[in-house]
């Protein structure tokens, strides 16, 4: 007679207890023994590394070359005022790149509730600067991308003329705690009952952080001996680019040119060579537009600054 074989299938729950806005703590029971541990490890470290968020990239300040420099009639230093606008956190948005804004004039403090730009400030009152003269101004730029984990300052990208580049750490969630404990099924008490908090800066809710969470690893998982994990040939990935290409194409087709926000006399020079939407713009590439007539240097920066704002980038 053959041996029966059994197989680990989950009959746990979770429950969500103490939620706020920026707090949530979850209780997972019962689990197999020794899957408390496995689930509350790589739940935290999936939690803390891989969820989209959004951050400052970098700043210009206006009287400041430098992160060091000082401003005559403000209080803080330029690494002063980067340190506090490092804590803003935004509405996240689609992907991309948005510009925000703070112009003050006069004695006083200034808030994050006084910028203005593309994208919502979360936390409205977090403190940025104080000027101390009555002529005193303060005029800031500031570059806000979404994205994963935490990206140094010397390993920003693409940072504009004029701007310096700043750390920024993506991630939505502040801090998570686990702990493992038993629980009874029965009479065996042997199981494992996983308590998890997690933290957020409410521009998520913790709940949708562990959902999401917990999806990131089950499409890991679940790409293992699936058939798709194997190494693509080169005809693959080339076929791969042809139709992403494609999709990218059809995407932007009926975009026009106008819809973008691009001075009157770029819309003209484009539009001159019968580039008229942003799948026209993409077929012809940077090296073609930098040859265009009535189009300079200044002019495919904006070009190319609008495209990043829909998530794509002008070929060579």
């Amino acid at each position: 007679m053959g041996r029966i074989i059994f197989m680990i299938k989950p009959i746990f729950f979770t429950k969500n207890e103490n939620a706020t806005a920026n707090f949530g703590q979850f209780i997972i029971e019962p689990l197999t023994p020794s899957f408390g541990q496995s689930l509350g490890n790589s739940l935290r470290r999936t939690l803390l590394s891989s969820l989209r968020g959004t951050a400052i990239t970098s700043v210009k300040i206006n009287g400041a070359s430098h992160m060091f420099a000082t401003i005559k009639g403000i209080k803080e230093s330029a690494l002063e005022m980067i340190l506090n606008l490092k804590q803003l956190r935004f509405q996240l948005p689609e992907d991309g790149k948005y510009k925000i804004t703070l112009s003050k004039k006069g004695t006083g403090k200034i808030y994050s509730k006084d910028i203005e730009g593309e994208i919502k400030v979360a936390n409205d009152d977090v403190y940025i600067a104080e000027i101390t003269d009555d002529k005193g101004k303060l005029e800031i730029e500031m570059t806000v991308e979404t994205g994963i984990g935490y990206v140094s300052a010397e390993e920003q990208q693409n940072v504009e003329f004029g701007y310096i580049p700043v750390d920024s750490a993506f991630s939505p969630v502040k801090k998570v705690n686990f702990k493992v404990e038993e629980a009874r099924v029965g009479r065996k008490t042997n199981f494992d009952r996983l308590i998890l908090e997690i933290w957020t800066d409410s521009t998520i809710k913790p709940e949708a952080a562990l959902k999401k969470s917990a999806e990131i690893l089950a499409s890991h998982f679940e790409r293992i001996l699936s058939g798709q994990d194997t190494k693509s040939t080169k005809e693959e990935i080339e076929n791969l680019e042809i139709k992403k290409k494609e999709e990218i194409n059809k995407k932007f087709s009926d975009l026009i040119i106008d819809e973008l926000n691009l001075p009157s006399r770029v819309v003209n020079a484009l539009l001159r060579e019968n580039i008229e939407t942003v799948a026209d713009l993409m077929k012809v590439g940077k090296d073609k537009l930098v040859g265009l007539k009535g189009l300079g240097k200044k002019s495919i920066e904006l070009i190319e600054e609008e495209l990043k704002k829909l998530g794509i980038q002008l070929e060579i």
